[in-house]
């Protein structure tokens, strides 16, 4: 997480923040602060991954707040320069197991409302080597008129940009893809 941050930041990508979630929702490291070795180790520490629930509509929605909250603060700064653009794409990693047991449609509908308020949330699925385990693997189960319906899970995963990680050293390179992408993207809409 310290590399990607640090990383985040020589790239000058803009301001970051890094919240952790569960059951609830964290920010451990603010929009407003800039992110040093200081701010990595407490960032770093605060992870303990001991919750054993994700309120993953809960959770989408306070990122979708966070992030509008940026924008309007740094709307607020930014309109006394002259010329200045209030042209704001956000982009947020959400780093998981990816496994949402409930309120998909809600999820979906969150991930939507960020997309339309020009905020990408890519999740990053921290997925397993274990082929039996991995999420490529697992099915959604439902019943369908009185029958048993199986899908792939990822059929109806309500992220539409998601990355499957299976190597954690990895994760560096990963997101400095995602970023160029993303670079990419901008530039080009701005055509």
């Amino acid at each position: 997480m310290a590399v990607i941050c640090r990383a985040l930041t020589q790239l000058e990508v803009g301001e970051l923040s890094v919240v952790k979630f569960g059951e609830q929702v964290d920010l451990l490291h603010s929009f407003t602060k800039p992110f040093n070795d200081d701010a990595g180790a407490y960032v770093i520490s605060k992870f303990k991954f001991e919750q054993t629930k994700t309120r993953w509509p809960f959770v989408i929605e306070q990122v979708v707040s966070i992030l509008d909250e940026a924008k309007s603060e740094s709307s607020v700064s930014s309109s006394s320069s002259v010329g200045a653009s209030n042209e704001y794409l956000q982009l947020a990693f959400i780093i998981s197991d990816g496994r949402i047991q409930q309120d998909n449609e809600l999820v979906a509908k969150w991930v939507r409302e960020a997309l339309n308020r020009r905020q990408l949330l890519v999740m990053i699925v921290v997925d397993s080597k274990q082929p039996n385990q991995s999420i490529l693997n697992l099915e959604s189960i439902s019943f369908v008129k009185n029958k048993l319906v199986r899908k792939q899970y990822l059929s109806e995963f309500p992220f539409p940009y998601y990355i499957i990680l299976r190597d954690i050293e990895a994760l560096p390179e990963i997101v400095a893809d995602a970023l160029r992408q993303w670079f990419e993207l901008i530039q080009s809409a701005s055509v």
